[in-house]
């Protein structure tokens, strides 16, 4: 487990988040010398792929062109 200061984090912030992500590194930022955060991978059950939590965002949806007039079978139906 690494350990670096809050300005050499802030200052190489995409290069531990590419260590953080693709070789599951834990690193520890400190302020003084005193651990003060965290910077961790998420475990994969924790979220889930897109497809997964939005299912119905890859089915298209056509609405009909009068899809407010009213059916005809339906105003039959109400006048008997």
């Amino acid at each position: 487990m690494r350990s670096l200061s809050v300005s050499s984090a802030r200052s190489n912030l995409p290069s531990l988040l590419d260590d953080v992500f693709i070789k599951h590194e834990t690193i520890i930022i400190s302020r003084k010398g005193k651990p003060v955060a965290l910077l961790s991978p998420i475990p994969s059950d924790t979220y889930q792929d897109e497809s997964i939590r939005f299912p119905l965002r890859s089915i298209s949806i056509s609405i009909a062109e009068n899809f407010d007039e009213p059916d005809p079978e339906l105003w039959e139906a109400l006048e008997q």
